[in-house]
């Protein structure tokens, strides 16, 4: 195999893994939905390793509320559940999603007059896709941490939850992928300073001052 012919190989590989990790990201805002019946929606799109999805939630989540959600979205992975692509007029698309300010917000401002929605059992979102044929096809993932997000990343807009999650194309890549964060954060050279005495704050030599 050629040089060209390896690359649009890897090429096609991670546009693959990108799509899967979308798809995870739905398949996490049903999860969550299922939990939070009136939760609302910010945007879910993959990112480098996974994916994440804002909301907005009746109360604060906490890292125990990750494997309730994580198991949640098992249960709809093991489902298999198509996803399926529904184009329909812009307005039609807003009734839909009526309940979902944050979702109607990104309709007025995409303006397109069709819009794209996508569905997996009962759970529909404002998606351009694409999606794996179904929830079945998402295979290693992980969710790992919880940040706040503004709204359009805008301090004068409210302040979402951000859900974080990893997501492979095997149980062996994602198990290696957390093998090296947790290598990485026990060399945290911060962690191992404090842990090693090499240096420490002193405030009595000055606020935040480091020695």
């Amino acid at each position: 195999m050629d040089k060209g012919m390896d690359n649009a190989t890897s090429g096609s590989k991670m546009d693959k893994l990108e799509t899967m990790r979308h798809s995870a990201a739905h398949v996490m805002a049903e999860a969550v939905q299922s939990i939070f019946p009136d939760a609302r929606f910010g945007i879910g799109p993959p990112i480098k390793d996974g994916f994440y999805y804002d909301f907005e939630l009746p109360r604060s989540l906490t890292p125990d509320d990750l494997p309730i959600i994580e198991a949640k979205m098992k249960e709809i992975v093991n489902a298999d559940q198509p996803f399926l692509q529904e184009d329909v007029p812009r307005e039609e698309a807003k009734r839909v999603m009526a309940d979902q300010p944050y979702k109607v917000e990104i309709i007025d401002e995409i303006g397109d007059d069709i819009v794209s929605l996508y569905r997996q059992g009962d759970f529909v979102d404002l998606c351009r896709g694409p999606h794996v044929n179904s929830t079945g096809e998402i295979k290693a993932f992980k969710l790992v941490s919880i940040a706040g997000a503004y709204w359009h990343g805008d301090e004068h807009r409210p302040m979402l939850q951000r859900i974080y999650g990893v997501a492979f194309a095997s149980e062996k890549e994602l198990s290696e992928y957390l093998t090296r964060i947790e290598e990485a954060e026990k060399r945290n050279h911060r962690k191992l300073g404090k842990e090693l005495d090499l240096f420490s704050i002193q405030e009595e030599a000055g606020p935040g001052l480091v020695l």
